[in-house]
């Protein structure tokens, strides 16, 4: 079978890079810790870069309806029109906990925003998944108490839930009502042992299979619907973040990365010509479109 191609698409390095998401012909992502909004036109190397600086520690941006963007900032969650510059407060989830920032933040087929909060400073599980709707909006805590909320995802039903809990190292899955935006009791989808890192961002494919970064751990891991791992794939740098399918055929992984203790990584990277293993004709995997949040 065909091996797929790894190429670093940038020559600067993000402290944190995360939250990568196609749209408009553009891999958009943030870099947490040198806090901006990054586009790279056409996910190609030599695209135009645009950096797009922000205020306050930026854990997760998605593109709206409306044309602009919503990003999770340390404070809450603003409106922001990059090309200008202009935020504009939306939601305010834990005025009560200083301590807590939002991180990973995923918009549901129908238009709903789930992002998570989690401790600055890694160490207590005060973190909690938080449902806004519409464009008032309405706020609906899934309380968790987490330590680092990570990795959104859902089955292309709609039906399941993935959460990750990267200080635990663990994938988690609840029941989702899609119709209604609400998940039930969580229960474990994948577990990590200390030697493979920390499961951090991930993305689902056209196959419902979950691709997931390994923190600390230098590899990607494709898990099958049932929890058992399809295949890993070994990566340059240790603490790859996350990633999301682009490119026009949405056969493009897309893949974040953060800078290690010694200053390596932070990178975006492109995996392309990733096929199906038990396929003779060697057919490529596929994303699914990233929806625009609804208010």
């Amino acid at each position: 079978m065909p091996k797929p191609v790894l190429t670093q698409l940038t020559d600067f390095s993000c402290r944190l890079g995360e939250g990568p998401v196609w749209h408009n012909g553009a891999i958009w992502w943030v870099d947490i810790k040198n806090p901006a909004l990054h586009r790279l036109d056409g996910g190609q190397k030599d695209g135009a870069h645009t950096r797009f600086p922000l205020p306050e520690p930026v854990g997760a941006a998605v593109p709206t309806k409306r044309g602009d963007w919503l990003v999770g900032l340390k404070s809450g969650v603003y409106r922001f029109a990059p090309e200008t510059g202009t935020l504009t407060p939306f939601a305010v989830l834990e005025p009560e906990m200083p301590g807590n920032r939002l991180n990973d933040g995923k918009v549901d087929a129908a238009g709903r925003l789930w992002i998570g909060s989690m401790d600055d400073a890694e160490n207590a599980p005060t973190g909690h998944f938080y449902c806004l709707t519409g464009s008032t909006p309405e706020v609906r805590p899934y309380p968790v108490n987490f330590t680092v909320t990570n990795g959104i995802g859902w089955s292309g039903d709609g039906r399941t839930l993935y959460l990750t809990d990267s200080a635990n190292r663990c994938i988690y899955t609840a029941p989702y009502d899609p119709e209604t935006g609400t998940a039930g009791e969580k229960r474990v989808f994948a577990q990590l042992a200390p030697d493979e890192g920390f499961p951090d961002g991930l993305c689902l494919d056209a196959d419902d299979h979950i691709w997931s970064c390994h923190w600390d751990g230098a590899r990607i891991t494709r898990y099958r619907p049932d929890g058992s791992r399809e295949r890993v794939i070994a990566l340059p740098v240790n603490r790859p973040t996350s990633c999301c399918f682009g490119g026009n055929n949405l056969d493009v992984l897309f893949i974040t990365s953060a800078q290690d203790g010694a200053g390596h990584g932070g990178q975006l990277w492109a995996l392309t010509g990733v096929k199906q293993q038990n396929n003779l004709t060697f057919a490529s995997i596929h994303g699914v479109k990233s929806t625009l949040f609804g208010g």
